[in-house]
């Protein structure tokens, strides 16, 4: 989603500071509220703590709570939990925020032991540690929502320069342009040698062109750049190197770009092996294995849901009868994975001549491709509009779940008619099982093109795993609810 106000700019060392501020306030408040729950739930008191013994009738727990919490402290601060890039990305944060605590813990336990203090009540470190794992990474959560819903308005944004004006610069400035919530705001681009060469420039159209890469030093400090992002494949590397060391010195976060736009950041590892530094790609495993584990969930979980919600079943049907004659379930023939056509349930939702009609109304198309979408279609019955807005109309899938045809999770089913214009390219949507919701359901559904439905079709099958099922099920649900993207 592109902004809809103008995006408010500090300066780097003034956001730095804020959001450094509410993220030690955070993790401050989530660790004295685990050491002191531990102290109540353990002692029944809270105000003045109860005595360790071998060391003095003085000496309380909430007194250790407060040096164990400064202690935890520093140990996030070891496991370079407050470098705001990594806040920002939240690359693997909870493991760091465990391994901190958790050696914070054998720090203090060796602190005792060498004061020959061993009345620490183990019960309350235990208490303690699962507390501050719970609070800290909580705490962390909402810092993060809090700052993705403040860039989302406009605020905290980051001047970002990119570096390379080829088609991966453009895509890069489309893809921040359309994610505000992340906060790195093009404010322009740089040209490279190539497009110097060949006169290819992507960029200047999006976003204003500011110059040439070998001046990037001197347009980062004269426009007060916070972020640059160099374009891989714009620059030998030698030429990458080169930048980089031109920017050493100047206060600015710089990152290069993969070029690999349609692999999960999970599936990417950056390793040093005899001193070079590789991006390693994991494997999609589609094995027979992981697909049998997959069907199992559907099954489990499809049998589940069809069972609870027998009573709304029960409404939809007299609501459907008494909104118009027709069956109640249609039939729809459609295509499976690898072109196997199947019949797709749905609850009625248009009149028995929708198919008939169809024709008349080609021309007013609103889809791309060979989709056919449009918002006020005449053949949609009242009930219809209601269950397709709330996808109720798609319950009855839960059959073809059942039946082997579908799954849970997966790219949706083409109408035969779709599929005659598909490429080779288009085709390997269908090399999973189609599903019932995925990956464009949830991020924008009716309102996306045909050649975006394509692309996180895609994403999602090259990045499949049980994992992404599940939580593309539990985005489902508020997309649902909310009607986002739906006609």
């Amino acid at each position: 989603m592109t902004p809809t106000v103008a995006p408010q700019f500090l300066t780097r060392a003034g956001r730095k500071r804020r959001v450094l501020g509410v993220l030690l306030a955070a993790d401050v408040v989530a660790l004295l509220a685990s050491t002191f729950l531990a102290t109540w739930l353990r002692f029944g008191e809270l105000e003045a703590g109860a005595s360790i013994e071998n060391i003095s009738a003085n000496v309380t727990y909430w007194e250790i709570s407060l040096l164990v919490s400064a202690l935890w402290l520093l140990m996030l601060a070891n496991e370079r939990l407050y470098d705001l890039e990594r806040l920002t990305w939240g690359a693997g944060e909870f493991s760091r925020v465990v391994r901190a605590l958790g050696l914070g813990v054998v720090v203090f336990i060796l602190i005792t032991y060498a004061l020959k203090t061993p009345g620490l009540s183990r019960a309350w470190t235990l208490l303690a540690f699962a507390f501050a794992t719970v609070f800290v990474t909580l705490g962390r959560l909402l810092v993060r929502t809090w700052l993705q819903r403040a860039r989302a308005k406009g605020r905290m944004h980051r001047r970002t320069l990119i570096v390379g004006s080829n088609d991966e610069g453009e895509r890069i400035i489309r893809r921040l342009l359309d994610a505000p919530e992340q906060g790195l705001t093009p404010v322009g681009c740089l040209a490279s040698s190539k497009a110097d060469e060949l006169g290819l420039d992507y960029c200047s159209d999006i976003v204003p062109h500011l110059g040439v890469a070998r001046d990037v030093a001197e347009i980062v400090l004269d426009n007060e750049i916070d972020t640059v992002i160099i374009a891989g494949s714009a620059f030998d590397h030698e030429v990458i190197s080169r930048i980089i060391n031109e920017l050493r010195g100047i206060d600015v976060s710089i990152h290069v770009s993969s070029g690999l736009f349609d692999v999960l950041t999970s599936r990417v590892l950056v390793r040093d092996i005899a001193g070079i530094p590789l991006m390693t790609v994991k494997g999609v495993s589609l094995s027979p294995a992981n697909l049998r584990t997959k069907r199992v969930f559907d099954i489990a979980v499809s049998a589940f849901v069809l069972f609870v919600g027998i009573p709304l079943w029960l409404v939809l049907i007299l609501a459907i009868k008494l909104d118009s004659r027709g069956p109640i379930l249609y039939r729809q023939r459609r295509i499976g994975q690898d072109g196997t056509e199947f019949g797709m349930f749905k609850f009625r939702s248009m009149y028995p001549d929708a198919d008939e009609r169809l024709k008349e109304l080609e021309k007013q198309n609103e889809a791309t491709g060979p989709l056919f979408k449009m918002k006020d279609d005449p053949r949609v019955t009242r009930v219809g509009k209601w269950m397709r807005k709330f996808s109720l109309d798609e319950f009855p899938q839960l059959l073809n779940v059942l039946r082997g045809e579908m799954s849970l999770v997966g790219p949706r089913p083409p109408l035969p008619r779709e599929t005659v214009q598909y490429t080779e390219h288009h085709w390997r949507r269908m090399e999973v099982p189609p599903g019932i919701t995925g990956l464009w359901q949830v991020s924008g559904r009716s309102a996306l093109t045909f050649d975006e439905m394509i692309r996180l079709d895609l994403y999602y099958i090259e990045n499949w795993s049980v994992g992404f099922d599940i939580a593309l099920l539990l985005r489902t649900v508020p997309a649902a609810l909310f009607a986002r993207g739906a006609y």
